[in-house]
């Protein structure tokens, strides 16, 4: 039978079967508790299903079995293998921390489709924001074990970025890519539930462009990214927002749900207040609730404030997510204009002066020895500044000063820091795989440059848990160029080969610093742009 409830088929059904809960989490909309309060029989949800599959049939339909905490609840497979049986696919949301082998073996009986399941960052961080300790290798686990049954169609964790684990999602990225999830669904904090006594945890402008960089440079990932049905981020007639997609809030319009005490309702998210509730499986006919009710729910003008009369954004914007609508001020809680008005994309990064970059090191690293290179010709307007640590590394990789085994073939460094308007800041220096290094001679391929861009986003991922000297204001670093050798007595200058290289990569990275260095003889030269003009080098030692 298919699904024609007039124009608004019905395509998600929430069952939420408990509100109970076995964490505390600090975003939690519904504020569960471990406390049970006036859950419905397992009888009364199968009555449900009964009520839809005749009504609309079941193929369309996709059951999503939520809480609180599902698992907490003992019956709960028994609902399941009921939706099973009557031809519904379902899925579990879940926190994952009571998922043991006689859960997966039930699942996979009941013919669970997907799962979805909570990681918050990596262990300390995602244990404070759960308040469970010891949860996160419980979760792991259980991933592990549902991914190696081969039986889930599609396994999902979802990340709630907020202030405190912001910092950490590439690295739980790159963890969840070797568990071989199939998605990795992000939504920001919102001040709803328990978050709204977190404020402190609450995004801004800057953490959503970190969330909107982090969603396009992993777009062709082999762990795909998606963002969650949350807000609208200024997508226009012909253009998707910065997530990917144009925004649209389904709740009552295609997703509805049945709470754990019976009342039917929108998406489990929004508040839970009683002008939205539509009535009470108890008493009511679920599916004539769905046909004749939510009247508020699918009328256009819903969220319709004051402030959004003139807004040039209202056609696209409807006044944004029901769920962080304050139907008290009858004011969206999160507002487009208000976090973006500045600019639609980021602000341009101010100019850094060379003074002011060499007093902060000196500030953070004492007096120090300067080694400056000037420019042989005319005077350049850029300047490459190494940090005491990079140049301990540079000089230690190339053995400096030596006529070591090792350097008297070509190497190759990378470098990585920041650009800051006419200054290169280098702070990390590291090896580059070369596939052929012989004499004066070294090539690379596509999985060397991958190895180097890998160690910057481990750089990127570590550097807030390392030393303060690693640790400034200029944001997260970059890959600026290479530093290679000229050995022995060949001549310390660019050749034909060096200068085509250079124009190649700056053609892909923009500005790009190439440094010739001759370790023996402890001499060093670095040339930047387009047209490899000499810059001046100032090399830092404690």
């Amino acid at each position: 039978m298919e699904n024609v409830n007039s124009k608004y088929p019905l395509h998600t059904l929430f069952f939420e079967v408990t509100s109970r809960c076995n964490a505390l989490c600090d975003h939690c909309g519904s504020r569960c508790t471990a406390s049970k309060k006036n859950e419905l029989t397992a009888d009364t949800f199968k009555k449900v299903l009964d009520n839809v599959a005749k009504n609309w049939g079941t193929k369309a339909i996709m059951l999503n079995i939520t809480g609180g905490e599902p698992l907490m609840r003992k019956d709960l497979f028994e609902i399941a293998a009921y939706a099973d049986q009557l031809g519904f696919k379902w899925g579990l949301v879940t926190n994952g921390m009571l998922i043991t082998d006689d859960v997966i073996a039930k699942m996979k009986e009941t013919h669970m489709s997907t799962i979805t399941i909570s990681l918050d960052g990596m262990k300390k961080t995602h244990e404070e924001f759960r308040h469970v300790p010891g949860s996160f290798d419980k979760i792991v686990t259980a991933i592990e074990k549902l991914k190696n049954s081969n039986f889930v169609e599609h396994i999902q964790v979802t990340f709630i970025a907020t202030k405190n684990n912001i910092s950490e999602l590439p690295e739980v990225y790159r963890f969840l890519s070797n568990l071989g999830i199939d998605s990795l669904r992000i939504s920001g904090i919102d001040p709803i539930g328990r978050a709204k006594e977190n404020e402190r945890l609450m995004l801004n402008q800057e953490d959503y462009y970190f969330l909107f960089d982090f969603m396009k440079k992993h777009s062709a990932s082999p762990l795909p990214v998606v963002w969650s049905c949350t807000h609208y981020f200024g997508n226009t007639e012909n253009t998707v927002d910065p997530t990917g997609k144009k925004f649209k809030c389904f709740t009552g319009i295609q997703v509805a749900s049945v709470l754990s005490n019976g009342d039917i309702f929108g998406c489990p998210n929004i508040p839970r207040r009683k002008e939205l509730i539509q009535g009470n499986v108890l008493k009511d006919d679920f599916c004539e609730v769905w046909k004749n009710k939510f009247e508020f729910y699918r009328n256009p003008n819903r969220t319709k404030a004051k402030q959004c009369e003139n807004c040039e954004y209202w056609k696209h914007c409807k006044g944004d997510s029901f769920h962080t609508f304050d139907f008290e001020t009858k004011t969206p809680q999160f507002c487009y204009k208000k976090i973006f008005e500045k600019e639609s994309g980021k602000e341009k990064a101010k100019e850094v002066t060379c003074e002011t970059i060499l007093k902060q090191l000196v500030q953070k690293n004492g007096r120090m020895q300067y080694y400056t290179v000037e420019p042989s010709q005319e005077e350049t307007a850029k300047t490459v500044i190494f940090t005491p640590q990079a140049t301990k590394e540079l000089q230690g990789i190339f053995h400096y000063g030596e006529r070591h085994p090792s350097n008297l073939y070509e190497q190759q460094t990378a470098l990585v820091g920041n650009k800051l308007g006419s200054v290169f800041l280098v702070k990390y220096v590291f090896p580059s795989i070369l596939y052929n290094r012989a004499g004066n001679m070294a090539t690379m391929d596509e999985f060397c440059m991958k190895q180097i861009m890998d160690e910057v986003s481990i750089i990127n991922e570590n550097v807030t848990k390392s030393d303060v000297t690693y640790q400034d204001e200029y944001g997260e670093v970059q890959f600026l160029g290479f530093a290679h050798s000229h050995p022995g007595d060949t001549a310390l200058r660019f050749s034909i080969h060096d200068t085509e290289n250079h124009q190649e990569f700056v053609k892909q990275f923009g500005e790009f610093l190439s440094i010739v260095l001759n370790p023996q003889k402890k001499k060093i030269v670095c040339f930047a742009g387009e047209a490899c003009e000499q810059t001046k080098l100032i090399l830092l030692t404690k």
